[in-house]
């Protein structure tokens, strides 16, 4: 780029000045360079410019020729050896390409790129030509944006003039000049107001967003508890149905062992049909926040828009948010869905005890079995049933476990303890079952620093080697366990599961087995030394069961000396 040259350098083109004639106000420019701006910045127009100090012409200026600072010019050039067409040809290999409709105004031999638009000269400014904006008094109050090829867009190609005007008959942004031509008979609002009116909807679709995700977030809510209601309530049917048939198994095992696994997998349907919608729905919600959130930077990035016309055009552009399904009345829809759910549950658990409980031409008269509720004392167990035998098998230990020398503490750790081989030992799941299996009545607890442990009994026959279901506890018929945390614990038999147990006291619980009446009882020990019942169940257990435990990552466990 060619170095100015003060004080013959032309102010527009920044070159040594060729043919300079002087203006009114005592500016000097090229004559060409005068003439341009004049001619492209007019449009028609009666009035004119000086380019430095902005002084207005009511009338063209006749220009003539400088003849004194011309001979001075051609003096400095002969002196110099500078020449015109040298400086222009110099200022042709540093010149880069601008994109035509970012070209600055002013400049005419060469043309800079513009950085700034004048909202009331209505024109486009190099970083040189903008100067007298911020230094002239009476171009300060002048309004600059950033230049922007969109500017154009919001110019009228008719008469050239900027957009002030939105034609609401037509829907179209038009000039002063349009709006008492065409236009005039229409009606008409400036951009302002329109972008104010906008702006107001703007904050009002955001507040509707935040309300709308609140009502999303609220109804997800009620989702959640709905699936654990129907969950709960498929339990409660499955558990009821159980206590049932497991108490004539013996007497008629082939008819009630069927009709239990035919009532588990109907009640696992229902159960599965009413919660997969409303996991479904949960995720129609998910999706529509998303969006929502998607909208809502939108508007957000939006809202920093400066141009109005821009701003009106990127907000309608936006389009209508997107609708909220079941919004009106949900929580009734919901209610209802919920209790529908339950009834149907319900219903069928009474279908096939009616069932069970008429067939008496066919079978023997079965009578429901009654749970006792009482929860027996700590005291009472440990003098008739206490259980001080109860140690881990090294032989079953996995390999990730380490037993203590006493055989009655096992703890995770991260690095493999190279246990001998054996066909006994669990080759996956960090799990271990104890030496003696237990028959009669039998009462022993258990207590972990912190983390998750399984607290289990099962069957001998379990599998040991893999991965699958019928090697973890409580997710196969052969074994049944409770998983416990700091947050509360969830029962595990078959892989059906009972969620939304209260969290053991104190770390630690206790375990009553009675095989004979078919009862497994949890209960929590509390700082009294009392017992608080967390779950029990009907079962038949056919063979001896082994007391099993499991601890997660950082747990220790321990089977307490009673």
């Amino acid at each position: 780029m060619a170095n100015k040259e003060e004080p013959f350098d032309c102010s527009v083109c920044l070159l040594l000045l060729e043919d300079p004639v002087m203006t009114e106000c005592g500016h000097t420019y090229c004559l060409k360079c005068i003439n341009a701006i004049w001619d492209s910045n007019n449009n028609g127009g009666s009035s004119y410019s000086c380019p430095q100090c902005r002084q207005t012409f009511f009338s063209r200026p006749v220009l003539e020729k400088n003849t004194r600072l011309s001979d001075l010019v051609e003096e400095h050039k002969r002196r110099t050896g500078h020449s015109s067409s040298a400086a222009a040809a110099a200022a042709a290999e540093d010149d880069v390409d601008v994109e035509p409709s970012l070209q600055c105004d002013v400049c005419t031999r060469r043309k800079q790129k513009a950085c700034m638009f004048c909202r009331v000269c209505f024109a486009f400014y190099c970083d040189t030509h903008v100067q007298p904006h911020y230094e002239a008094p009476d171009l300060k109050h002048h309004s600059l944006i950033p230049a922007s090829v969109r500017i154009q867009e919001s110019i009228c190609r008719r008469h050239f003039r900027p957009f002030e005007i939105h034609c609401l008959t037509d829907q179209q942004f038009i000039c002063l000049t349009c709006a008492s031509d065409d236009h005039k008979d229409h009606d008409t609002v400036t951009v302002e107001a329109e972008q104010r009116e906008m702006q107001i909807k703007l904050e009002e679709t955001k507040q509707d967003i935040g309300e709308r995700v609140l009502h999303s977030q609220t109804k997800m809510a009620q989702l959640r508890d709905a699936g654990d209601s129907i969950r709960d309530a498929a339990w409660e049917a499955c558990d009821d149905f159980e206590r049932l048939c497991e108490e004539h198994v013996r007497s008629y095992v082939s008819y009630v062992v069927t009709k239990c696994s035919e009532m588990k997998d109907k009640l696992g349907e229902a159960e599965k049909a009413g919660v997969d919608w409303t996991d479904y729905q949960f995720g129609q919600l998910q999706s529509v926040i998303s969006e929502l959130k998607r909208r809502e930077v939108k508007l957000n990035q939006l809202s920093l828009t400066e141009d109005p016309i821009q701003f009106i055009r990127d907000f309608q552009a936006l389009g209508d948010l997107p609708t909220l399904h079941h919004s009106d009345g949900s929580l009734n829809t919901l209610t209802q869905f919920v209790t529908a759910q339950k009834d149907k549950l319900k219903n069928m658990s009474n279908n096939e005890k009616h069932q069970l409980y008429t067939r008496s031409e066919e079978l023997m008269l079965l009578k429901k079995p009654v749970l006792p509720e009482s929860v027996m004392s700590r005291e009472h167990l440990l003098t008739k049933h206490r259980n001080s035998d109860v140690e881990v098998d090294p032989d079953t230990v996995a390999s990730c476990l380490c037993l203590s020398n006493s055989n009655r503490e096992i703890s995770w750790s991260d690095k493999d303890h190279a246990h001998p081989h054996h066909d006994n030992r669990f080759t996956f799941y960090p799990q271990a079952l104890c030496r003696k299996g237990l028959e009669g009545n039998h009462y022993w607890e258990v207590e972990w620093d912190g983390g998750v442990v399984d607290v289990a009994v099962s069957y001998k026959g379990i599998n040991r080697k893999g991965s699958g279901k019928d090697c973890c506890f409580g997710h196969n018929h052969l074994s049944w366990k409770l998983t416990c945390s700091s947050s509360g614990c969830t029962f595990w038999h078959n892989s059906l599961h009972k969620g939304r147990i209260s969290a053991a006291d104190c770390r630690r619980v206790g375990v009553h087995l009675d095989c004979e009446a078919g009862v497994l009882v949890f209960y929590s020990v509390t700082d009294s030394q009392g017992l608080t019942l967390l779950h029990q169940i009907q079962s038949t257990f056919t063979e001896p069961v082994y007391p099993g435990f499991s601890v997660d990552l950082g747990a220790t466990l321990k089977i307490c000396k009673i």
